[in-house]
Formats: structure tokens, sequence, C-alpha cells
């Protein structure tokens, strides 16, 4: 079985990617190229997490090994209050590189979310981007990034920039 320090960097990335805000609308150059006829709207949202469950699954070989999982749990806040829940599943991919995978469900819809990262056994990443893939109800067109300035294991912090 793997000691949580051998797995902080995916549990800290996967914790931290947690709470929604509100809207904030783009400001748009009508001299700017990449502006449509109808120009994408961004949502910028803060939010904070706190984990509620951490599973590892040991693919049988000693120490930290290719294939190895975490899965772990959050509940969401957004200013101070209960905003949500995520789910995320990551899997090491190489010696010190996780892939993972994620899903915010929040009030009006869920958003999933994925990155890979390398970072050194042990040691927690921090000042990432994760990538936003998709999502449903009002989000059901979103894409974007999420900002990861803070992490732990507990949680995390992070500015959310979607796209609709």
């Amino acid at each position: 079985m793997l000691s949580l320090s051998q797995w902080g960097v995916v549990a800290a990335t996967a914790l931290s990617v947690a709470a929604f805000g509100s809207p904030v609308s783009a400001s748009g150059d009508a001299s700017d190229p990449h502006r449509g006829a109808a120009h994408n709207r961004v949502q910028v949202i803060s939010l904070t997490s706190t984990g509620t469950g951490t599973t590892m699954v040991d693919n049988g070989t000693p120490g930290p090994g290719l294939g190895d999982q975490i899965i772990i749990t959050a509940k969401l806040f957004r200013n101070g209050r209960g905003y949500g829940t995520e789910a995320a599943v990551c899997t090491r991919v190489a010696p010190a590189t996780t892939h993972c995978t994620g899903t915010f469900s929040l009030p009006l819809g869920q958003v999933t979310w994925q990155h890979l990262k390398t970072t050194p056994v042990g040691t927690p990443p921090s000042d990432f981007d994760v990538a936003v893939t998709g999502g449903t109800g009002v989000y059901r067109t979103v894409r974007g990034h999420a900002h990861i300035g803070r992490i732990a294991e507990e949680g995390g912090a992070f500015t959310l920039y979607l796209v609709r």
C-alpha cells in the first residue's frame, strides 16, 4: 500500500481543484481578431475544497508503480458556503507523473477537468493549470482552465476561468 506522502502530489492536485463563484463578463475589444460575432463570455470563479475521502489502489508492485491510482472526494465551497462536491481519479503513468480526471457536481450542472503533471514524489505541486474539458447543465458548452495557486492534502484554493 502506498503512503499518503508518496501520493501527496496526486492528492494535493486533485483536491485543490474545487469551488465556483459568480460570472464576470469578459471585456472585448472590437479590434480583437479572435472575437467572433457572438464573443465568448468568461466566468471567473474562486473556490476552495475540503477533502472527504482518499482511497489508494496499489497495482501490486513495490513502492509507487505505474498504474497505481488514488480516488479522491471533496466538498466544494464558495464564499465559505457549501457549493457542491468533487470526485477525481489519478493514475500514475510514469515514476513522477500522474494523469488525473475529475468532476465537480455543482447546483446547476457538472464540470469535468483533467491534467498531466510531473512533480517529484512527495513534493506537492503548486502554481499550475488544469484543463476544463466539458460539462452538463448550464456548463454544457464550457471550456477553459483552472489555475491552482495553493494546495494541501486537506484541500486547496484556485481560480477557474470558464468560457461559454
